[in-house]
């Protein structure tokens, strides 16, 4: 499956104001990159408009708070309002992006005795999502 992307931005930045925003709308502002287990990279947007400013962190927590210190903007996954809500926070569909693959993946082999019952999970949630 796949989930969108969200821009995620401090409540008071000028973005707010948009409904939709495209990744050419972010060219201006500093970015924040979560280099070890971030969704989003330069990659995002075309090699000649690309924004002027990142800021690389390492972690989610570093991540939300550089923006919710209006230090930078955000791109993340739909999934990232649901599980970080925070008052300083606004989230906006970004338009005109690819989505973001969602895998399950576990290791062949004798493994944790509730992966089958993950995977019956992951399946049902899958099947209810397509009705």
């Amino acid at each position: 499956m796949t989930e969108r992307r969200v821009v995620v931005m401090a409540a008071d930045s000028p973005l707010v104001a948009l409904p939709d925003i495209t990744p050419a709308d972010l060219a201006a502002d500093p970015v924040a990159i979560n280099t070890v287990s971030g969704t989003t990279s330069m990659d995002l947007w075309p090699c000649g408009a690309r924004p002027v400013t990142t800021l690389e962190v390492t972690n989610s927590d570093e991540w939300l708070i550089a923006v919710a210190a209006g230090r930078a903007v955000g791109v993340s996954t739909s999934a990232t309002p649901s599980n970080y809500a925070h008052p300083s926070l606004v989230y906006r569909p970004l338009v005109d992006a690819p989505p973001v693959p969602v895998v399950l993946a576990w290791r062949e082999g004798p493994g944790h005795p509730a992966v089958p019952d993950l995977l019956a999970l992951a399946r049902q949630v899958l099947a209810a999502g397509d009705a």
